[in-house]
């Protein structure tokens, strides 16, 4: 299994999205049942159990940073898929891909966000911020 990753810049963060969740994202469920806004802090802003409504609030706010997980037992290509959006602004699209479908899904995300700003993470997440993973793809 490998997490393939699209970074996508602050301007098209919405649309991506949208598109993301159409194309990718069907027959997936989110993995977290519950969602708090911020995570891991003891005051809480803002909770709810519907990930839609937790990316909305998210994406209002300037600088936050919030990942969200989901899972397909049923794909047999892509079980798994991410969505982190990060401080900077930018956004990482992730697929988790099994190893022989893994270019094709390189292939399907560099066409379908116009972008080759793809990281292959193996058993590690991406950094978490735009300019830090198009250092590490520059290699």
């Amino acid at each position: 299994m490998e997490d393939i990753y699209i970074a996508i810049e602050f301007s098209k963060r919405n649309e991506s999205i949208e598109a993301f969740t159409q194309k990718y994202l069907k027959g997936f469920t989110e993995t977290d049942g519950y969602y708090e806004y911020p995570p891991f802090r003891d005051e809480i802003e803002f909770e709810t159990d519907d990930y839609k409504l937790m990316i909305s609030y998210v994406l209002q706010r300037e600088k936050s940073k919030f990942r969200f997980y989901f899972a397909n037992a049923a794909n047999n290509e892509t079980p798994f898929a991410m969505m982190f959006l990060n401080e900077d602004g930018s956004l990482f699209l992730g697929l988790g891909v099994h190893s022989q479908f893994a270019s094709k899904y390189e292939q399907q995300l560099e066409n379908d966000f116009k972008s080759s700003l793809i990281m292959f993470c193996y058993n590690t997440i991406p950094p978490d911020n735009l300019d830090e993973f198009k250092s590490i793809i520059k290699g």
